[in-house]
């Protein structure tokens, strides 16, 4: 079920489509707060699990590169959090 983004209520009504290059998404506002959402996520959040294989993968003089395509992540999040903590 979908939740607003912002009270994480799930009391919402239709509230038309928003148009995006693939065509159009539907719309929901919150009865809460009365936020616009789409209920869907734009980005997915990294585990802690995964966060910290980044971490002993880099550790053990894994390559950036290859930490990012084993983990099935971006290189560009590999670095975002290895950056995060100084480990670069």
């Amino acid at each position: 079920m979908k939740k607003c983004t912002r009270c994480e209520s799930t009391n919402y009504v239709k509230a038309g489509f928003k148009k995006v290059s693939k065509g159009k998404i539907q719309q929901y506002k919150c009865k809460e707060c009365g936020r616009q959402f789409t209920g869907q996520e734009k980005y997915k959040k990294l585990d802690e699990e995964t966060k910290e294989l980044i971490f002993k993968m880099y550790e053990e003089k894994g390559e950036q590169r290859k930490i990012a395509r084993i983990l099935g992540v971006h290189l560009g999040t590999v670095q975002h959090h290895l950056k995060k903590t100084q480990k670069i």
